[in-house]
């Protein structure tokens, strides 16, 4: 079987300014694919006469009955938690085209919502932090009190659809909780309080897995007062060589969440036990890439050629 150029579009709202998309697109380049951005918000979803078409500002159209020479292969969602209801709609659409999602409908769903990521993992047996979730202010104690038994701060809160530590906060008192409820239960889509695990003697890993298999792994380590490790609040990284048993836990992770592409946050507490803090279906790579040298934009592209072309 001949060469056979694959034309990728990424669903996002950044352009190709923006890391990822800079490094998929140069390496597409290179090994003579195509790669398209789509905002999702020039996106127009059309049902007509039976068909589900949609066009986009560059009005490249697609149809399920007839498509256009301007076809996209595959899509890649790259909006990561913070995709709104919109986002599936339109996911939706597009697996009911028949065109190919990386990662698809069914991960994005899961992902979106930390809490329903981590209902995922601990009902397939997967180590996670003793956690809770709430929708009024009025149970915070109470929650509080079940993940820090017998202290209840300081404790972790999180916004649902948090990414790269944003949104996330250690609060050392009531004060600090209850503006941080003020702001983010607002929304009715619920905040998640979980144990405080001190960054003292601790590991934060993140693991990337491309199609069923480690593409690789850093140690990111907070810095200062900083209790959160991750490359966006200016966590240090280096590269992380994995047991075994990390790696069966990042690739069951992955699996569980329906994922093809997944950035694995995994905490290791000091006693040696792993916990998955958190699942990411739009990981991003500057960091694991320098850290490591490893070219995760390359494994990404390959990946999709040889699974979708």
């Amino acid at each position: 079987m001949g060469f056979k150029a694959v034309n990728i579009g990424v669903l996002t709202i950044n352009d190709f300014n923006f890391h990822p998309n800079r490094r998929l697109k140069e390496t597409a380049k290179k090994l003579g694919h195509n790669i398209t951005l789509i905002n999702p918000y020039d996106i127009i979803a059309q049902l007509h006469s039976g068909k589900f078409e949609y066009s986009i500002t560059k009005s490249i159209k697609h149809t399920k009955r007839n498509q256009t020479t301007n076809n996209i292969d595959v899509i890649m969602p790259r909006q990561g938690a913070p995709m709104g209801d919109y986002g599936l709609v339109l996911l939706r659409h597009l697996k009911l085209m028949d065109i190919p999602l990386i990662n698809g409908l069914n991960s994005i769903t899961i992902t979106r919502n930390q809490y329903i990521t981590l209902q995922v993992l601990a009902s397939s047996g997967l180590p996670v932090p003793h956690t809770c979730f709430i929708t009024k202010k009025a149970n915070f104690l109470k929650a509080a009190k079940q993940v820090c038994p017998g202290s209840v701060f300081p404790v972790i809160l999180k916004q649902v659809s948090g990414m790269g530590g944003d949104g996330v906060i250690k609060a050392n008192n009531e004060k600090n909780a209850m503006s941080f409820l003020e702001a983010y239960l607002k929304n009715r889509s619920g905040v998640i309080i979980q144990q405080f695990i001190p960054p003292k003697k601790r590991k934060d890993i993140r693991i990337f897995v491309i199609g069923a298999q480690i593409a690789g792994a850093m140690e990111l380590e907070p810095q200062g007062s900083e209790f959160r490790a991750n490359i966006h609040q200016l966590g240090e990284a280096k590269e992380f060589k994995l047991s075994e048993n990390l790696k069966q836990l990042a690739l069951k992770a992955s699996k569980a969440c329906d994922l093809e592409i997944a950035g694995i946050d995994i905490i290791i507490e000091k006693n040696g036990h792993p916990l998955i803090i958190e699942v990411n279906s739009s990981p991003g790579f500057r960091g694991l890439e320098a850290a490591t040298r490893v070219d995760i934009a390359d494994q990404i592209i390959n990946y999709i050629a040889l699974t979708y072309g």
